[in-house]
């Protein structure tokens, strides 16, 4: 392997923040209030915003008329950069830092600050996905990971984590320990599927934990036991 040439973005963990935390915005402000001190403790940290409130507009418009794949992509993909918009604005945040272009967001995260990654330009420049509603901003979330080399992926959502029944009402169904593979098996669950066949196919670890409970995050990075779904993987990064 090359050792020289290639300038690596240094990321401790991408973040996917869900659009689902924007519903309560106290929740959602104690979730980025959370990362920005993680980063404070010196994790570098890149967050993919998820489509939130615009998503569910595109998604009830296609529901009463069905749009277009090209459309419904396209739109879904502005609807992560809005969401992402959202997020950095001050009313939010006084870490996170927007932009469209990975190199910017190695440089804001040197500077110890929170990259919050717009997706549509680098989706509509690389077409790295399918344009199917089964492809989530979980999918682009587990990429943009394998595209900087960072180990893991943290899907922060509103449930607290991957339910063997589908539902999140019974404690005793929890998924705690699963590997990529057969998380990919379960078919669409919290993350999309291809998020999980992705993450088997490059080896990315991972954890799916509520974005509600703050400090989840910072003590699964810690490795300690947490409520939540931890996500091994035994494949490769090539």
């Amino acid at each position: 392997m090359c050792s020289t040439g290639f300038t690596p973005y240094g990321f401790s963990l991408v973040v996917k923040f869900g659009g689902s935390l924007m519903r309560d915005i106290p929740t959602c402000k104690d979730a980025i209030a959370e990362l920005e001190r993680l980063v404070e403790f010196g994790y570098r940290i890149l967050l993919v915003p998820g489509g939130g409130l615009p998503d569910k507009a595109i998604e009830a418009v296609d529901a009463s008329y069905p749009l277009a794949a090209f459309t419904s992509h396209h739109a879904c993909a502005l609807a992560q950069d809005q969401t992402g918009y959202l997020l950095t604005d001050r009313a939010f945040s006084s870490k996170l830092v927007a932009t469209s272009a990975l190199g910017e967001c190695r440089k804001i995260s040197a500077a110890g600050m929170v990259p919050v990654l717009l997706p549509s330009r680098i989706l509509f420049a690389m077409d790295p996905v399918d344009w199917s509603w089964d492809v989530t901003s979980d999918a682009v979330a587990t990429w943009i990971a394998w595209v900087t080399g960072a180990a893991s992926v943290a899907f922060l959502t509103d449930v607290d984590g991957v339910y063997r029944s589908g539902g999140a009402s019974e404690p005793a169904e929890l998924i705690q320990h699963i590997d990529a593979a057969d998380l990919a098996r379960l078919g669409h669950t919290c993350i999309d599927a291809c998020a999980a066949q992705f993450m088997a196919a490059r080896g990315l670890t991972g954890v799916v934990v509520n974005g509600s409970h703050a400090n989840l995050l910072r003590d699964w990075l810690d490795g300690k036991p947490v409520k939540a779904t931890c996500i091994t993987a035994s494949g490769n990064r090539d």
